[in-house]
């Protein structure tokens, strides 16, 4: 019986309770530095030691965010091509003519070199993210409903909402935050720091 226990072997589940997905993003170096720097405020304004905050922490807090609204029914398609439309510039993106709506018709392209001809800081960076399967799953989910309930199809990867979601953050950090709106993001982030200790 040894061989048929081998054999069935192979058609039990396996355990994915532990399985990460390494997801890029990319973004130009000076939104990593204004991270550093937005992250270095709050440890100084806080006077707290805070371990393990970074931009890594960051994205993923933002990541959080986005999914929360998911998960509670908001329909994000619109949310989702305006991310795009408005901070396309930033990233680089090939036209697909055969899209009608030029919104939609944009696909994240991940052949950016790491220092582009402009020597104002106009280099790319990338950034290793981890995200648990039932999470890159969830995102699956939504892009495919979202795909299947409108005309022009998002056509995004992981990687581009990531991407967008900090570039999108840091440009309103950028432009300026209210001081109640900053102490609001500050302790939803300290928050969600201390839950992860």
């Amino acid at each position: 019986m040894l061989t048929l226990k081998t054999w069935a072997g192979l058609f039990t589940k396996k355990d994915t309770s532990d399985l990460y997905h390494t997801i890029k993003v990319r973004a130009p170096r000076d939104y990593f530095n204004r991270a550093d720097v937005f992250i270095e405020d709050i440890i100084y304004t806080t006077n707290e030691n805070i371990h393990g905050m970074n931009k890594t922490f960051l994205v993923k807090l933002l990541f959080d965010n986005f999914l929360d609204h998911v998960r509670q029914g908001k329909d994000m398609y619109d949310y989702v091509l305006n991310l795009r439309e408005t901070y396309k510039n930033v990233l680089a993106t090939v036209n697909k003519p055969n899209l009608p709506n030029s919104k939609a018709a944009s696909k994240f392209q991940w052949s950016l070199s790491n220092k582009s001809n402009n020597t104002e800081g106009g280099d790319y960076l990338t950034l290793n993210v981890k995200l648990h399967q039932r999470e890159v799953n969830r995102i699956e989910v939504l892009f495919s409903d979202l795909d299947w309930k409108y005309d022009h199809p998002l056509d995004m990867e992981l990687n581009e909402l990531l991407s967008l979601l900090f570039i999108e953050f840091i440009t309103e950090l950028r432009n300026g935050f209210t001081k109640e709106t900053k102490e609001e993001i500050i302790a939803s982030i300290l928050s969600k720091w201390e839950e992860q200790q």
